[in-house]
């Protein structure tokens, strides 16, 4: 949407109108329209519009990355069906962003990256051209969505009066806090001299720990270990590495032990974070994990029924870099995340969860206790009904202790194997350490 000049007296005036009379109208659920279509067997088809949609309006940025996205707030009608009104709130451009707010560096924002603001309109119906996705990137979560270049995407807010973005871009981003691009143009990847603007091939690292979740620039991290040798010996703490001193041929399994779902590393791989740890191997390349398992006291079968793919990611880093193949510009944070889990439920319940004697015999329990609970039908007994429910009680908490019952599909693993060859030199990259929680990443 193109933001507005400051409104005047008269547009304000206008503005009170709009509203007034729009609140005379009764609440609609939504409406239809004919939408012309070219080089199609029919020259139009219906398209239904309802409230909570978010929708590509017409205007003479039709057909460029400026295109007009708006959300419906609200519809009203006139009692005859004859007027309708729609409220829209304006999602803005980077171009929009950058033309109301001087400080706003649009280079900072995709091109179908959208900032959604406090502006609204009241428009009619045929303004409105179809129905379409705006996906919420939260940079944090560990699923974020799987954006490609044509995307829209949404990652803050604008307070277009106060020229204020909420939350600033970049402010939970690494060291430097420069707001991360996935799909950078080339006339936004122009060098400059501002000594804050990183690389666009610049590899990111993510912390998937639960009180990290935060994004590193591979430069940053590399200054901060400078910094620090820098430093006179005796200033120099080993608590503020940044680069992982440990062997190289256990950092996979330091990576697998970064959990995703706790503050504190997974228990079972905990172990190769100890220096001594290193002493119990021969390997000169990567110890693999069932070698691992059996030095831990496992038996390596405890994983046989997971993918050679999943296990494979499950020990990797989770990076993302501007324009990447695949769908890895927003991190392949799902992936690993994933991977990891289905690896701890099979160390927990050493093997695959739903072939657990334990969980076997809860099913077993369900089907008695099932039957029990017909007998009370039929006999109307309210005693043997609060047992029941009792019983369904128990059987939730200890039904909660396994996780990720679904089956790890062989075929989408290997799928997704085969892409991460794609990105191998950048996976390959330095082994960093969090500067927070101190794991690998």
């Amino acid at each position: 949407m193109k933001p507005k000049k400051a409104s005047s007296n008269r547009e304000s005036q206008l503005k009170a109108e709009e509203e007034r009379a729009f609140a005379q109208m009764i609440p609609a659920y939504g409406f239809e329209i004919d939408i012309d279509q070219l080089d199609q067997p029919w020259p139009f088809r219906k398209v239904f519009f309802k409230k909570g949609d978010d929708v590509m309006l017409h205007s003479t940025w039709d057909e460029t990355d400026d295109v007009w996205i708006g959300r419906i707030l609200k519809i009203r009608t006139t009692p005859d069906h004859q007027n309708t009104l729609v409220k829209v709130r304006w999602y803005w451009s980077r171009n929009d962003v950058a033309k109301h707010a001087k400080s706003f560096n649009p280079s900072q924002c995709a091109s179908y990256e959208r900032v959604l603001s406090d502006d609204y309109d009241y428009v009619s119906p045929h303004s409105f051209e179809k129905v379409v996705y705006v996906h919420e990137y939260d940079e944090a979560s560990l699923n974020p969505p799987r954006l490609k270049p044509d995307d829209l995407f949404v990652r803050c807010k604008f307070l277009h009066r106060r020229k204020l973005i909420k939350p600033p871009l970049g402010l939970e981003t690494c060291y430097c806090q420069v707001a991360y691009n996935p799909f950078p143009t080339p006339a936004t990847q122009a060098v400059t001299d501002d000594p804050m603007t990183t690389s666009p091939r610049d590899v990111m690292h993510f912390c998937p720990s639960v009180n990290c979740r935060k994004w590193y620039h591979t430069s940053c991290l590399l200054t901060k270990q400078r910094m620090l040798l820098s430093l006179p010996a005796e200033a120099q703490d080993p608590k503020h590495n940044v680069i992982d001193p440990l062997p190289a041929q256990t950092r996979n399994l330091r990576l697998l032990a970064v959990n995703p779902d706790e503050e504190v590393p997974f228990t079972t791989f905990e172990y190769f974070y100890e220096p001594e740890s290193h002493d119990d191997f021969t390997f000169t390349a990567t110890v693999p994990l069932t070698a691992a398992l059996q030095l831990l006291g496992h038996t390596p079968d405890i994983v046989a029924h997971l993918p050679p793919g999943l296990l494979a990611i499950a020990q990797s880093p989770i990076i993302r870099y501007p324009n990447s193949p695949n769908e890895f510009a927003v991190g392949n944070i799902a992936d690993v995340v994933l991977a990891r889990r289905f690896v701890y439920a099979a160390v927990q319940h050493s093997g695959s969860p739903d072939q657990n004697f334990h969980f076997l015999q809860l099913l077993v329990r369900l089907g008695a206790y099932q039957q029990m609970w017909e007998a009370c039908l039929d006999a109307g007994t309210k005693e043997g009904e609060n047992e029941y429910i009792t019983f369904l009680e128990d059987m939730c908490e200890e039904l909660g202790e396994f996780g990720l019952l679904a089956l790890p599909l062989p075929a989408y693993w290997e799928q997704k194997q085969e892409e991460y060859r794609a990105i191998e030199a950048e996976l390959s990259g330095p082994a960093f350490l969090c500067p927070k929680c101190r794991g690998a990443i």
